[in-house]
Parts: structure tokens; C-alpha cells; sequence
């Protein structure tokens, strides 16, 4: 699926990227030149199907249809989104259906290309999120989570990660080689993440004071072997027992009252990580007959 942006003041056609920023830094897909546009205003993402509309905690706001955007919104064609009095029109090309394929007309098909190869896997979830979003309003919400977003593309793409999809309050990336400069790195990207969180307070200071509490997250990193690539013409994605094997991890970051939870596999690959560490023993997976050993980081390395 193509998706495009119609400037409604000039006629001007934008092709969107799979991942687009809008704001007003010369940094950002699509330039809207105005003050009253913040530099990181807003971001369409493509996802789940179709093209995704975030609001990057900006000023003034982003509106679609009129309405002020306080949460992910799916675009639909012939939306139009605002940013101050600067419209856009949404719209996309649909996916021509996919044909059967059979001996005969196989030479003339496309056929989506799956890897199946080690990867680094980092899953990271806001903790508290129920709370945090019962205590403060929708639109206060989406600044901070829309900050959120936002610093995780930025602190992921520093570092070579392939951001899978956000879900709600959690992110999956990963790296398509376990190799040292990839283990270092991910190991970079949970720290930065974490030092995200004072960036992501300062977005809304006066909220978090209202409610007695900080912005915090946890960090999970894995490795595994993993099929990823064009699931359908509409998801690319990772799929196999890795991706479970992350996502549990991070949930141990709460059970365990620590920040940053490692995987036994990810720390056999990186041997010299380890007495950087401190062991919970072997924890049960659900879903999965073999349980694996897990690490909580007590400090990053230096390098």
C-alpha cells in the first residue's frame, strides 16, 4: 500500500515513508515551515496494516478531521490532518489482491522473502502505563507517549535497530546479526532508553508532579534464531519463539523490580557481560516447554 500527503494550499503530493516525521526542523520527512510547529511535530507510521498518526507531544497539537489527536489514530482516506492552519489530505492506494499462486504463473510472481537467521531482539514497555493513563487526561497522555515513541525511533535508528512495531506502550526492535557490534550495541540502546525517561519528564513536568510519580520503563534483550521478513503484502515482521522469549523477559522487569532483564542466551554471546550482571536462575516461559536462565543488568559496561 502506497499513502501520500495532498498540501490543501498548494496541491503539492508527499509519498509517505514507512516511518515519516512532520514538524518544522529541516531534520524531518516533511517540512512544515511555521513556529507554531513544533520541530518534531508529528509521526506517520505505517503498521498493522495501514498508516498510523502520532502526535509527537508537540505545542499546538495535530488535528485530524477536526479533532485533536490524543491517542494513535489509523488514517483513512481522504482524512485530513492539521497542524495549526496547515492542512494535509491523507491518501493511500489500496493493495490489489494477491494472486493464487500455481505452477503456472509462478515464474511472473512475486513471492515474499522470509529470512530465518539469528537476531537481537530489545523489548521496551512503560511501566505503570494503566495507572499513568488513568491519572492524567487523554491529551496530557499522548504527549507523553507520543514524546515516547518518538525518542525510541531516535535512540533505535543511532544504533542500527530495526523497529518492528510500537504496541500500545511497548516497542520491538531488533538487529539482523549477533555479532559483538550488535550485542554492544543493543546494550547502548537499553541504556539510552532508560536515560530517555528524565527526557520524557521533562516534556510534562507539571503532570508527573501532579500525580507523584516518575516516567520509567523496562528493557528486555534477547537473542535468538527468528523467521522475519514480508508476512503479507501489508506486515513485515518477526515471528518464532524469540519474540515470546523477549516480551516475557520484559514483563520480569516488574516482577523483579529491575530495570534492565537479560536473556541467558544473549549473555552467552557476550561472555564478558557477565559479571556485570546479577542471575534470577531459570525462569518458565509461558507457552514454551524450555525455561531459560535470566540476568538483570546491575551496571552497563563501559564502551
Amino acid at each position: 500500500m502506497n499513502a501520500y500527503l495532498h498540501r490543501v494550499a498548494t496541491g503539492e503530493v508527499l509519498e509517505l515513508a514507512p516511518v515519516s516525521i512532520l514538524g518544522r526542523s529541516l531534520e524531518c520527512q516533511i517540512i512544515v515551515s511555521d513556529p507554531r510547529v513544533s520541530r518534531r511535530h508529528a509521526m506517520i507510521r505505517k503498521q498493522e496494516g495501514g498508516f498510523h498518526l502520532f502526535d509527537l507531544g508537540s505545542f499546538n497539537g495535530s488535528y485530524l478531521n477536526g479533532a485533536r489527536v490524543t491517542a494513535v489514530r489509523k488514517l483513512n482516506n481522504g482524512d485530513i490532518i492539521t497542524f495549526a492552519d496547515h492542512e494535509f489530505r491523507y491518501a493511500q492506494v489500496g493493495e490489489t489482491p494477491k494472486p493464487v499462486v500455481t505452477a503456472e504463473n509462478l515464474d511472473g510472481s512475486t513471492i515474499a522473502h522470509v529470512s530465518h537467521n539469528p537476531v537481537i531482539i530489545i523489548v521496551s514497555d512503560v511501566k505503570g502505563f494503566t495507572a499513568l493513563s488513568e491519572a492524567v487526561e487523554a491529551d496530557e497522555l499522548a504527549q507523553i507517549i507520543g514524546s515516547w515513541y518518538a525518542d525510541c525511533e531516535r535512540v533505535l535508528s543511532e544504533v542500527g535497530a530495526t523497529v518492528d512495531k510500537f504496541i500500545g506502550d511497548c516497542v520491538l526492535a531488533y538487529w539482523t546479526a549477533v555479532e559483538p557490534a550488535t550485542l554492544r550495541a543493543a546494550l547502548h540502546a537499553a541504556e539510552q532508553l532508560l536515560a530517555s525517561c528524565e527526557r520524557i519528564y521533562g516534556v510534562r513536568p507539571d503532570v508527573f508532579e501532579r500525580i507523584g510519580r516518575r516516567f520509567e520503563v523496562g528493557v528486555a534483550l534477547h537473542a535468538g534464531k527468528v523467521a522475519y521478513g514480508g508476512m503479507s503484502r501489508s506486515e513485515f515482521t518477526l515471528v518464532g519463539d524469540p519474540v515470546n522469549v523477549a516480551f516475557r523477559f520484559e514483563s520480569l522487569t516488574r516482577e523483579l523490580g529491575r530495570s534492565v532483564v537479560i536473556s541467558g542466551d544473549f549473555v552467552r554471546e557476550m561472555p564478558s557481560l557477565r559479571p556485570y550482571c546479577k542471575s534470577h536462575g531459570v525462569q518458565v516461559v509461558r507457552g514454551r516447554t524450555q525455561s531459560l536462565e535470566a540476568f538483570s543488568l546491575n551496571e552497563f559496561p563501559a564502551g
